[in-house]
């Protein structure tokens, strides 16, 4: 009876410890991400907004938040030409990490969110169906999103801390 108590117990610390790593593989890591898009990836998604995007992902801000810089300089096509957004540089403070999610990076003042989807050596992938960025404060700027509340999706490379210095 002892015996098969303690192999239930040594198993449940197993599953413990999977589970545990599982939950941190999701979390964002820290780096420095970006994407230049050419002028045919553009011409062949006329409704992308972004020509230009770095995403700064740093140290930890609270016990689940890393601290997240996203700059944007928006493209000249899709809502952001309709808007007079094109080539400004536009940016937005993130919380990447909640007590729930470690994938998400939230915007400040209800700005909107991304989620990453995928993450490896080489980069990483995001979306999001409303992540406003502007050129300072909370208010006006330009939606990552093509079309409203529809999602869209970025693959950022992983680059040198030093592209983002000064974020």
């Amino acid at each position: 009876m002892i015996l098969g108590i303690w192999k239930e117990k040594k198993l449940l610390a197993g599953v413990l410890v999977l589970m545990s790593g599982a939950a941190s593989a999701a979390d964002i890591r820290p780096g420095c991400y970006e994407r230049v898009y050419s002028d045919d990836h553009l011409r062949s998604h006329p409704e992308q907004v972004v020509w230009q995007i770095r995403l700064k992902v740093g140290d930890w801000f609270t016990e689940v938040s890393r601290e997240g810089r996203l700059e944007v300089i928006a493209a000249n096509q899709g809502h952001a030409r309709q808007n007079d957004m094109m080539g400004r540089v536009l940016v937005q403070s993130l919380y990447c990490g909640t007590e729930a999610r470690g994938d998400v990076c939230r915007a400040d003042c209800d700005a909107g969110q991304l989620e990453v989807t995928k993450q490896d050596s080489a980069g990483l992938t995001f979306r999001t169906r409303y992540l406003m960025a502007g050129e300072g404060g909370c208010g006006g700027g330009l939606d990552l999103a093509e079309l409203p509340n529809q999602w869209v999706s970025y693959r950022l490379n992983r680059v040198s801390d030093s592209v983002c210095a000064g974020m």
